[in-house]
């Protein structure tokens, strides 16, 4: 074998992510707050940029709101009684947030025995039912009791369905981890005379430093006695969504816009480009072409952004016109490689363009990734979700339907071959009760 070393010349055709591309791209990947943000880093960065006049954008921003008539007055006129909360990311309560955990750490067998055990739980979250009781009245051993207990309570909140506060907080500092054995130590011996002993004699009883005391105090004290309380104090921040994208209907017919009115508007400064032309100053005409090409490319990179996300809004206009018209019941499956070959752009194009963005429809809020939905058959799965929510809304009062009921009625109705367990997925999803919560639960 001959070894050696050669020149050869080798012709190949690779994409260079110049400055330009990759502005672009991050311009596409960002939402209206993102946007903002960034638009105002590069007017402080940039004096070749300059923000239209207040009085100016004011004038046009009012212009903006009337030219949409319809949407301003969307929440007032519209009898859609959760027209308010589509402004708002919905938080679920906190038996619906832990009955949808169940799926995920419990066999079939045992969801009963789970329901019921967060079924007796207090407003604090505490366990308001002996193991014994309840293994008895679901008819199973107490050790399966127990195993399920241990699943529950490691669930989120962490130390839910404890017995007691000591418990809750043994469960905390297992979830934190690390060296946390001192503290352990200090709840399950110390912690009913902890207020009365001093900090040495606590380091005496535990042969310990009194500084390794005081840090694994430290950490007690950041835990939640009430395993509850965490959860509710995460609900009590709302959060409010503006739309990235509107599509409404006018005259009859569907239109799409981008909500951006409220964004910084900005042009070439005309006073830094006429410092351009005129200066005599090779340094500063080298530094003002270098931001006036800066600012071309933002300037293009937002027209380009606008585009792109306008031709997305108008093709999901076209692809899901039943659902414009009839609403999530006739949402069509739908995949980015569609509306790619639709708009003329790479399917990565696409997934970038609808990344973390939010589009409001006379049907409410959505994510955008809502529209490129998996499902079954011709029925994308939000869909069958909405059915789902149907029957159960429109079902007897004096019979509620079962994960296995609803499966039948989809078969028989819409022709759809779904399993129970799949039906239990989408009710949690919709965060609605099992049956036998649904006994003692009225929709509003």
């Amino acid at each position: 074998m001959e070894l050696g070393m050669k020149l050869q010349l080798e012709q190949k055709q690779e994409l260079q992510m110049t400055p330009r591309l990759r502005m672009a791209i991050e311009m596409l990947q960002y939402n209206n707050q993102e946007l903002k943000e960034y638009l105002q880093q590069q007017l402080a960065e940039n004096p070749m940029l300059e923000q239209q006049e207040e009085q100016e954008w004011e004038e046009k921003l009012q212009d903006h709101y009337q030219s949409r008539g319809s949407y301003t007055n969307y929440a007032v006129n519209n009898n859609n009684q959760d027209s308010f909360e589509s402004y708002t990311a919905y938080q679920p309560k906190l038996l619906e947030h832990l009955e949808q955990q169940l799926y995920e750490v419990l066999a079939e067998e045992e969801i009963a025995i789970g329901e019921a055990i967060i079924g007796n739980l207090t407003t604090e979250g505490f366990l308001d039912i002996s193991l014994e009781l309840l293994a008895q009245k679901e008819g199973v051993s107490l050790a399966k009791v127990q195993q399920i207990l241990f699943k529950i309570q490691r669930l989120d909140p962490p130390g839910i369905a404890s017995r007691n506060v000591k418990e809750s907080l043994l469960i905390q500092l297992e979830a934190i981890g690390g060296a946390t054995e001192l503290a352990s130590k200090i709840i399950s011996n110390h912690w009913q005379d902890l207020s009365e002993v001093s900090l040495e004699e606590l380091a005496d009883e535990l042969s310990a430093q009194p500084s390794e005391v005081l840090t694994a105090l430290e950490k007690i004290k950041g835990l939640q006695p009430r395993p509850a309380e965490a959860y509710h104090n995460t609900q009590s921040k709302t959060s409010y969504i503006n739309p990235d994208m509107i599509i409404s209907k006018r005259g009859g017919e569907l239109v799409v816009e981008l909500n951006d009115g409220y964004q910084p508007g900005i042009h070439i400064s005309p006073r830094y480009y006429e410092l351009l032309s005129q200066s005599d100053n090779p340094e500063t005409v080298k530094y003002l072409k270098k931001k006036f090409k800066s600012a071309l490319w933002l300037i293009k990179a937002l027209e380009n952004r606008r585009m792109t996300l306008t031709k997305i809004g108008r093709a999901l206009i076209d692809k899901q016109q039943d659902f414009f018209d009839e609403g999530i019941k006739s949402l069509q499956p739908l995949t980015m490689k569609e509306v790619a070959a639709e708009i003329n752009r790479h399917e990565s194009t696409v997934s970038r363009a609808i990344r973390g963005k939010y589009v409001q429809t006379p049907s409410g809020l959505f994510t955008l990734k809502f529209f490129f939905a998996s499902g079954v058959g011709q029925i994308a799965s939000a869909s069958i979700k909405a059915l789902i929510k149907e029957y159960i809304y429109n079902e007897p009062k004096d019979k509620t339907l079962s994960d296995n009921d609803i499966a039948n009625l989809l078969q028989q109705r819409e022709g759809l071959e779904i399993s129970r367990r799949t039906v239990a997925k989408y009710r949690q999803d919709l965060n609605i009760p099992s049956s036998t919560k649904r006994k003692k639960w009225e929709p509003k």
